[in-house]
């Protein structure tokens, strides 16, 4: 019986392994890379740790990446990009009121807020490190916070055409940045205090849509 494991053993030992490509490979290094942001900071994290960490060799990841700045916003587009992908789906495909269009936004960010680690990880990083390396808050700018400023926006400019909500919202230039900013404070707090003392992100949305939803609703 030893002898027959001992040459299994030996035999698993001298198959090759197989080459992964780069649609395998990739998702390895960003996970490992955000382990190792997570654990090091911007500042700290390194590309020989994030190449230790998936097991492979330094020269792989710069083939990938051209520096830590290029990995680190990788990486967030791998965590941001699903969620972006779902919005503009359920935008592109909604049928009804953009009342309930909004309500469902809101919804799907908060449950990034409630069930993704990830994306706090992302986040507690970009708001430790965003003052002393500036291209970070340049990039959460660019490719984030814009982007959701402007679905916001979209819905509810499609809402007071369709006469849905009042026609002077229009004339508030900080409305979707105040629709947002809950669900980013959501997430700071459950960074801060951890879920079980960090307020409800479900009772947060519940109380979000209902005032948002009554604030911009036509009088009469």
């Amino acid at each position: 019986m030893r002898d027959e494991a001992a040459e299994r053993t030996q035999t698993a030992r001298a198959a090759p392994r197989r080459r992964l490509t780069p649609a395998e490979r990739l998702p390895q290094i960003l996970e490992a890379a955000l382990e190792e942001f997570s654990e090091g900071g911007y500042g700290g994290a390194s590309m020989a740790g994030a190449a230790a960490r998936a097991g492979v060799a330094k020269g792989l990841i710069y083939h990938y990446f051209p520096g830590k700045a290029e990995l680190f916003t990788a990486v967030v587009r791998s965590c941001i990009q699903p969620v972006f992908t779902e919005a503009e789906k359920l935008v592109a495909a909604h049928a009804g009121s953009n009342a309930e269009l909004l309500r469902q936004l809101i919804g799907l960010a908060y449950l990034r807020v409630g069930e993704d680690v990830q994306d706090g990880v992302l986040f507690k990083l970009l708001l430790a490190e965003a003052d002393r390396f500036p291209e970070l808050g340049d990039f959460y700018h660019r490719e984030v916070l814009s982007r959701g400023l402007a679905l916001v926006t979209g819905v509810v400019r499609a809402g007071i055409a369709a006469g849905e909500f009042r026609a002077d919202a229009a004339e508030q230039p900080g409305l979707a940045a105040v629709l947002m900013a809950p669900v980013a404070m959501a997430s700071v707090w459950r960074g801060m205090l951890g879920p079980d003392r960090a307020p409800s992100p479900e009772a947060m949305r519940e109380a979000q849509v209902d005032l948002v939803l009554r604030g911009l609703a036509r009088e009469g």
